[in-house]
């Protein structure tokens, strides 16, 4: 899986990678365990050496609802709660048993007030990430369920080798039905 959260394509992120494999603790995830609990306090950000985990939130209607996903070479975390010291809005579930770096919050904190270089590459980071909410954000309101589906797999081919269909459709915001009608579509044309 190549960059399925477009922000690892626009900024250098070795530095915080490196962090967090010489501070982080090497922690084993298996499959369906939980780094982050909706409600609870995000301590932890980590750098996947292996696995993949999916972003969920249980909606007001107590469905469970994917948000998002986070793949071997890439971060995990809730970003929000963790800069925010606050209770996580979301769960980071293992999809496969994983290997991560979990690096304290603090130890992030630590580094972002070593320098101006620090601090830009956090501000960076930040601003990266809301380019790429922002970016969903108006899909959501502008694309059609298909427009939505085909983005999805012209940013990543192999994601329905990993994930069901069931959560690519809660990942778009359709029914199961509906992206089955969308492939048959597309198959047919």
């Amino acid at each position: 899986m190549i960059n399925f959260n477009e922000y690892l394509n626009e900024i250098d992120f070795s530095e915080i990678r490196a962090l967090c494999l010489e501070k982080g603790k090497p922690v084993e995830i298996k499959k369906k365990d939980y780094f982050i609990r909706q409600g609870e306090l995000s301590k932890y950000s980590g750098f996947i050496e292996s696995g993949i985990f999916r972003y969920t939130r249980i909606g007001s209607d107590g469905d469970e609802h994917i948000v998002g996903y986070s793949f071997q070479n890439d971060f995990v975390c809730d970003y929000t709660a963790l800069i925010k010291n606050s209770h996580s809005c979301i769960s980071v579930q293992a999809v496969t048993d994983s290997k991560v770096h979990s690096l304290s919050v603090y130890d992030l904190h630590d580094y972002w007030e070593i320098s101006k270089d620090t601090q830009r590459l956090g501000r960076l980071i930040a601003e990266e990430l809301f380019i790429e909410m922002y970016g969903r954000l108006l899909g959501f309101y502008c694309d059609t369920p298909e427009q939505r589906y085909i983005s999805l797999l012209k940013r990543c081919p192999n994601l329905p080798q990993y994930i069901t269909l069931k959560e690519i459709a809660s990942f778009i915001g359709v029914t199961p039905e509906t992206v089955s009608n969308i492939r048959r579509k597309l198959r047919q044309k």
